[in-house]
């Protein structure tokens, strides 16, 4: 009997292997890189302007993105092209470069919440935390910040919560009221994901 749980181990062993590499790994070097804040100038969004655009990048070329960014950010650009600058290093940290998620840390300004959302609205905080008991729950939206602060064009991208709630969550992160972000102190439009657990 004492060969039972020695198979049993390597059995485990072998369903975790299989289970872990049924699902995308992060460093998979086919992996298309993100930049999950899309910059935009101040006013774009209002404009219709699209964020700034950059090359694909996976995560095996995302240090040649960062190299990208870093020979833009060289060549003292401004505006638009500062944005795609800042574009590419968003997409290099996705892609692990370290580097660029420092330069990023040390440069960029994430939007700070200034006024409003979930936090701040009692009816919803209770609603939310009666909801919630023995519950397993997130929401995850993403909208673009403009300026002035406000969120717009809010999309749920995952949600666990039932359809009122979830309206009354919409209705109180349009609400809130951010300050942009800034690149070295000057500010842009971007899509932010706002998370709620």
């Amino acid at each position: 009997m004492t060969w039972r749980p020695q198979s049993l181990r390597w059995s485990a062993l072998a369903l975790l292997c299989a289970v872990s590499a049924c699902g995308q790994r992060r460093s998979d070097p086919a992996r298309v890189v993100e930049d999950p804040m899309r910059p935009a100038p101040v006013g774009a969004f209002a404009a219709n302007t699209p964020p700034a655009t950059t090359d694909d990048c996976t995560v095996r070329t995302a240090k040649h993105c960062f190299d990208q960014a870093l020979t833009l950010l060289a060549s003292d650009a401004k505006g638009p092209e500062r944005l795609r600058a800042l574009s590419l290093m968003g997409k290099a940290c996705d892609g692990q470069v370290k580097d660029a998620c420092s330069w990023l840390s040390q440069h960029v300004k994430e939007p700070r919440r200034v006024r409003g959302g979930p936090p701040d609205d009692p009816v919803f905080q209770e609603a939310f935390q009666r909801w919630r008991e023995g519950r397993k729950h997130h929401v995850r939206v993403t909208c673009r910040l403009v300026q002035g602060g406000v969120p717009q064009r809010c999309e749920v991208r995952e949600a666990t919560l039932p359809p009122d709630l979830l309206a009354q969550a919409l209705a109180s992160i349009q609400a809130t009221r951010y300050v942009l972000p800034s690149l070295d102190g000057e500010p842009f439009e971007c899509d932010w994901t706002i998370v709620i657990k």
